[in-house]
């Protein structure tokens, strides 16, 4: 049997999980190198307790299969009701195999849904069959972990190419990692080959040094509008003062985050390069999260840029869209589902998009360790659309491009909103945004077809609208920082992010050439319609329920606020010294 996708589950390679999805079904197999039990089990949080496990072995050369659910931190118990159908299975020089298969919504309180979210796949393993169909040994402490895998909306990997398909690599020049910060952001310009004539990039791979995957964070890639040659080096990191010579290097192309792959285009797309194209320059902006401070690291990591000189039907394009973390973001500490917004205004995509319709292909979702749940909704004339992309349990280690079944169009005119839900119960002070993986970010990457004169979309609500009895004589941070944090205070802070006037900004492909809008509403109409909408459901089960808080999944509708009491309804004036804080910046990506 042929499967689509497969990964390792343990650091050694020793239990190997495989699948394929069709329609309402999902395959797998289980290969592990033992002659007893293997366990496999989903979670949302990649605990035992709510989980839904599977145990597979094979005695006597006759293979055997248990559907169970777990309680707490004990053995899983067996299905009253089992949903899991035994297709094969061997045990041949010491390597199991079982292959099996389910339904992706089984209708079964005790299973859990396989969709588009973040799975936490629990698995575990044991050298002797259980001793009956009920009763196994414990696995011990060694013999199990979890990995995050995204079953659904995402394109296996692919090997093959065009025959006419060259490549080059864009890799950090073997810096060395600072160890004085936690948090370095390195930059660095290469010229793209002398192409005669133009040609298509058709993917692009990351490229993570090996021993170096738990330092590197992100990567992103960007074009060089206008630059023509590089006086000096061009490596360097971001504090440098020659920074200002490169600062034409802004529209992205390419963005990868922790757990993700390749972005491989749709065949009747590609990223034009070579010929006339005055791009001659890429900008690597690679992002070290080094919370240790570890010494001596060095890294030559990047991307390999695949390419064809065969032209495809359209030109492809990348947009960032949402909130920006430079700007003033406030999360409050010892918070269970906190809700961040921002949005591609009306006004945005109708001077952006000039008349065209962009169709979305992929997306990609980006925040931090205290983010949860991410999604990207659709509205037209005040109608909700639908939902684009989501992930009610999102995995800061797990950021994949999530291809979309159907190209999603979107018009000049309509409304993009981005969501985001933080946890911060184990935080006592307030997050705010920024470049650490402790701040926190809320953006979605969106590529698409055909290229317009678009860059980024962001909105903001306005400092102006926090009403804070904020001290005058601290910067914005220090004195968001010195609050005690109550009921009431909580509730200004979500009113702000909710229903506020907000200032959006859409930029042309080089960060230029649009301005700021004031919106003079806020987002609370736009987030009533997607409350209001049905969203995807499990109405063919006969009794159903929303089981996705019982699942561990985040509740995507926005309760309805407490009335809001605002302490002090005149802003205090800031003086000119404290409006340069880091909040003043209005918008930056990341």
């Amino acid at each position: 049997m042929e499967f689509s996708h497969q990964v390792y589950l343990d650091p050694l390679d020793n239990v190997q999980l495989l699948w394929s999805t069709d329609n309402s079904m999902i395959k797998f197999e289980v290969r592990a190198y033992t002659t007893g039990y293997v366990g496999i089990g989903f979670s949302s949080n990649g605990g035992m307790r709510g989980s839904d496990v599977v145990l597979v072995w094979v005695k006597d050369g006759v293979p055997y299969i248990s559907d169970r659910h777990c309680i707490g931190n004990e053995e899983p118990r067996v299905d009253t009701q089992n949903d899991y159908e035994l297709l094969y299975g061997s045990e041949v020089d010491g390597l199991t195999v079982v292959g099996y298969q389910r339904k992706m919504i089984t209708c079964d309180v005790n299973d859990y849904d396989i969709t588009a979210d973040t799975v936490r796949v629990i698995w575990s393993y044991h050298s002797e069959d259980p001793f009956n169909y009920t009763k196994a040994t414990y696995h011990g402490p060694r013999h199990r972990g979890v990995r995050s895998i995204i079953f659904m909306d995402v394109i296996p990997p692919n090997d093959t190419l065009p025959e006419d398909a060259s490549s080059f690599d864009f890799l950090i020049d073997n810096i060395i990692v600072p160890n004085d910060t936690d948090t370095t952001y390195w930059f660095y310009h290469m010229q793209l080959p002398r192409l005669a004539n133009e040609n298509h990039i058709i993917r692009i791979d990351p490229v993570i040094q090996p021993g170096n995957e738990g330092i590197v964070h992100h990567l992103i890639v960007k074009e060089c509008h206008g630059l023509g040659r590089i006086n000096g080096t061009g490596s360097l990191n971001i504090k440098s003062k020659d920074m200002y010579m490169f600062k034409s290097c802004s529209k992205q192309i390419y963005a990868w985050s922790v757990g993700g792959g390749a972005l491989t285009f749709p065949e009747h797309v590609g990223y034009r390069i070579g010929g006339e194209n005055e791009i001659k320059y890429l900008q690597l902006n690679i992002h070290y999260d080094n919370p240790q401070f570890l010494t001596g690291i060095r890294d030559s990591s990047g991307v390999r840029i695949y390419y064809t000189p065969t032209l495809r039907q359209y030109d492809s394009s990348m947009m960032m869209i949402g909130f920006p973390g430079s700007s003033l973001f406030i999360i409050p500490p010892r918070e269970e589902a906190f809700r961040v917004y921002g949005s591609c205004s009306a006004t945005c995509t109708k001077q952006m998009l000039s008349g065209e319709e962009m169709k979305i292909f992929a997306v990609s979702f980006h925040a931090h360790l205290a983010a949860i749940a991410m999604r990207l909704t659709h509205y037209r004339n005040g109608k909700y659309i639908g939902e684009i992309s989501r992930d009610k349990t999102y995995d800061f280690n797990l950021q994949e491009f999530r291809y979309l079944k159907d190209e999603w169009i979107v018009k000049p005119g309509d409304d993009l909103l981005v969501e985001c839900v933080y946890k911060t119960m184990d935080r006592e002070k307030v997050t705010f945004g920024g470049l650490s993986s402790r701040d926190e970010m809320c953006s979605a990457f969106i590529f698409y077809y055909p290229k317009v004169n678009a860059g980024n979309c962001y909105s903001v609500p306005q400092q102006k609208n926090l009403h804070l009895n904020l001290d005058n004589s601290k910067d914005v941070r220090e004195s968001i920082e010195s609050i005690e944090w109550t009921d009431e205070k909580r509730n200004v802070i979500r009113n702000w992010w909710y229903d506020t006037p907000r200032m959006s900004r859409c930029t042309s492909n080089f960060l230029e050439g649009y301005k700021n809008y004031y919106e003079e509403t806020s987002l609370k109409e736009i987030i009533a319609l997607q409350n209001g909408s049905v969203e995807e459901s499990n109405s063919n089960c006969s009794s159903y329920e929303d089981r996705s808080t019982s699942q561990g999944r985040v509740n995507l509708t926005v309760p309805k606020l407490n009335t809001v009491v605002f302490m002090n309804m005149d802003m205090p004036e800031v003086s000119p010294d404290k409006a340069k804080s880091k909040f003043s910046l209005p918008f930056t990506d990341i």
